[in-house]
């Protein structure tokens, strides 16, 4: 692992917004920031594991971890993940802090996997994963600090998710934001002021009329969804106007790149309301600051 006050960059792990993979799409959300060469680990959805190796990163490498909410596509693999960092490496301290629903998360995960956990702890004679990981739920205001970063929260909307969360991380680098997966929110404008980087979520209206369209017969509430819980890629582009942002990068997109849209959709609608540079996120790509 790369340890270098120099080594500041975000890694998009996993672009794709929902849970439903196939042969060729994305993967869902998951990133990692580097700051100083320390890697922290924002959402673990589906593949997580395997990217994280893809990226250069072994997973006992990475000892804090944030969850921005409880969808499956944000925390699926959350307790696989640190599993299998603790079969792969070291683990020495791993902290995990998360939307509330993270204590029932972790809790139903490590009642699951009892037996092979205390199995592997008798065969080979590791420390009992429970005492290496701990984890805290986290609502508005500050999160976790430490000699690199300063990690604070805000409370999106992204019904019927009550617990969604933006986050801010502060370094001496620069502030990357995190916007999670929200509805048109201007308040997360004033949250993400002056970031060096800004990622959010988008979605793609003329691709999403035509899902809907596509599914309403079995899906009939689909739009109602999306529009109550998803921002526009122009109404993406007004919060990173409105936060001043130096660059916007663009994840999670909805519906799924593809079918009925190109990356250059999303960002050329989103470049009517925002003149900075933006970059269409894909997996693996990194971004240095």
């Amino acid at each position: 692992m790369r340890m270098s006050k120099a080594d500041n960059r975000l890694i998009l792990l996993g672009t794709k917004g929902g849970p439903k993979i196939g042969p060729d799409t994305a993967w869902p959300t998951s990133n990692i920031l580097v700051v100083e060469g320390h890697p922290y680990l924002i959402d673990a959805g589906l593949g997580v594991t395997r990217q994280v190796w893809k990226a250069g990163f072994n997973p006992a490498d990475i000892e804090r971890i944030f969850i921005t909410h409880h969808h499956a596509d944000h925390n699926m693999e959350l307790g696989g993940f640190v599993h299998n960092a603790w079969i792969s490496g070291v683990v020495k301290d791993v902290a995990i802090f998360g939307a509330p629903g993270l204590d029932n998360l972790m809790e139903h995960y490590f009642a699951g996997q009892a037996f092979d956990i205390a199995s592997r702890v008798g065969e080979v004679g590791v420390p009992p994963l429970a005492d290496l990981v701990r984890w805290q739920e986290f609502g508005d205001g500050p999160v976790y600090e430490d000699a690199r970063i300063r990690v604070t929260a805000l409370r999106v909307e992204h019904p019927p998710v009550h617990h969604c969360y933006a986050l801010r991380f502060e370094c001496a680098a620069g502030v990357v934001a995190f916007g999670a997966d929200t509805t048109y929110f201007p308040p997360l404008g004033d949250f993400a002021a002056g970031a060096d980087i800004l990622l959010h979520e988008c979605m793609y209206v003329p691709a999403a009329t035509k899902l809907c369209e596509a599914l309403a017969q079995s899906k009939p509430t689909l739009w109602d969804h999306l529009s109550a819980s998803h921002t526009t890629c122009e109404d993406v582009g007004r919060i990173a106007t409105q936060a001043g942002c130096k660059h916007l990068v663009l994840n999670h997109y909805v519906p799924d790149v593809g079918q009925w849209s190109t990356l250059d959709d999303f960002t050329q609608a989103a470049g009517t309301t925002f003149d900075g540079k933006i970059t269409a996120g894909r997996d693996l790509l990194e971004i240095p600051f």
